[in-house]
């Protein structure tokens, strides 16, 4: 009986490989006839002072390298994405890790459809490149001035990035920070490479580095447990930390707003705990060599501890990270979430600058600027028409 039973198993699980894979050779094949091509043009991730990592999607599985150009447009070295001695291969994402040495760079990407991928035969099919594209990374110093433009809550309105970055007045920007909710919630990779990655790239993201925040509504739908793939996090943590200039960016990952016990996530999340391990590495952070030689600090996160709603997200925010931050003394917390934008400067219930930009609607959308230097900090809130909201200057 048992070993028949077992028989039986087996059976059943080739038979579902086996329809599995016809499933995605369907799906495969549908997409040759469509041609090979590229998802979303390149995306720029991980911005450090050494390096950029660089991504991209395809609609078919190939392999793919990265060609970095002389100012002649000759090639001045291939880069493969490569782990374990392997070169990524059979992928339709990939992520190549460039080193800038803070000097402009010109690249693109090159790619060779693959139509058989057998233990001992591969085969290629057709060849694609991207367009060529130049990008500045100049060497930001302490005392240079460093720029950076944060957008939020676009909930999917994927012409609020064309509209809010050209609003901006920045003379340059060195990194976007997309500060959470760019989506209602994330069901299929589809919904992350139209919704967003495609759109920032048409604008800006292949010259200019993102980080994509995430908000409450990134925690929703069948996606949401693989949304990470898409990008380059650091330690792959959705929080993180880094110095830009003068100035020390802590990166705070908010979780829900509901309660774990709420119905809707019957059982699947624990983002109190989460939260309390933010808590302990940013007791550290706060504590760093790093964030002491800094002049300033300032903190993103997509829910707000205060100006907002009395709901166990914002609470519980609030009860993790604030008496950290204001005992450490930190410049500003840079928020979402609340569709409504506000300007709080410190009062009795926080020593730091509050700022919640608005949006997703027509009218209520804002674009928030930051320059920095050693000798100066300046932080404007502006609507989306460019009119200035409120703005603060710190030394």
């Amino acid at each position: 009986m048992t070993l028949d039973r077992r028989f039986f198993l087996k059976s059943i699980g080739v038979l579902g490989l086996a329809a599995s894979t016809q499933k995605v050779s369907a799906h495969t094949a549908s997409l040759r006839e469509e041609g090979f091509a590229f998802t979303t043009p390149p995306y720029l991730q991980n911005y450090t002072a050494n390096y950029v990592t660089v991504c991209t999607v395809f609609n078919i599985p190939c392999l793919a390298w990265i060609e970095i150009l002389n100012t002649d447009g000759s090639i001045k070295k291939m880069l493969y994405q490569v782990e374990d001695g392997m070169r990524n291969a059979n992928a339709t994402f990939f992520k190549f890790q460039v080193p800038h040495e803070g000097k402009d760079i010109s690249y693109r990407i090159r790619a060779k459809e693959i139509t058989r991928f057998d233990p001992y035969k591969i085969e290629y099919g057709a060849s694609i490149q991207s367009d060529t594209f130049k990008t500045a990374f100049p060497l930001i110093t302490k005392d240079s001035e460093a720029h950076v433009l944060i957008l939020n809550d676009i909930h999917e309105n994927t012409k609020s990035y064309k509209l809010l970055y050209d609003q901006s007045t920045l003379p340059k920007k060195d990194l976007v920070i997309l500060n959470g909710d760019s989506f209602h919630y994330t069901t299929k990779p589809q919904d992350l490479t139209s919704k967003l990655l495609k759109p920032v790239a048409d604008v800006f993201a292949s010259q200019t580095p993102f980080i994509m925040v995430r908000g409450n509504h990134e925690t929703r739908g069948a996606f949401a447990r693989h949304f990470k793939t898409f990008f380059d996090y650091p330690q792959n943590k959705f929080y993180q930390a880094f110095s830009l200039g003068s100035t020390f960016w802590i990166i705070l990952d908010g979780g829900e707003d509901k309660p774990d016990t709420h119905e809707v996530y019957a059982n699947t999340t624990d983002y109190d705990s989460y939260r309390l391990e933010q808590q302990e590495w940013l007791s550290h952070v706060l504590q760093s060599n790093e964030r002491k030689k800094a002049k300033r600090t300032v903190v993103v996160t997509h829910i707000p501890f205060f100006h907002s709603d009395d709901w166990h997200g914002t609470l519980h925010n609030r009860a993790c990270f604030h008496d950290l931050l204001q005992k450490h003394k930190v410049s500003a917390v840079i928020s979402g979430h609340t569709h409504k934008f506000g300007f709080y400067p410190p009062d009795k219930d926080h020593n730091y600058h509050v700022i919640i930009g608005g949006g997703p609607k027509e009218g209520q959308r804002t674009l928030i600027e930051v320059t920095s230097s050693s000798k100066k900090f300046n932080l404007i809130l502006r609507k989306e028409n460019g009119e200035v909201v409120n703005s603060f200057d710190v030394a």
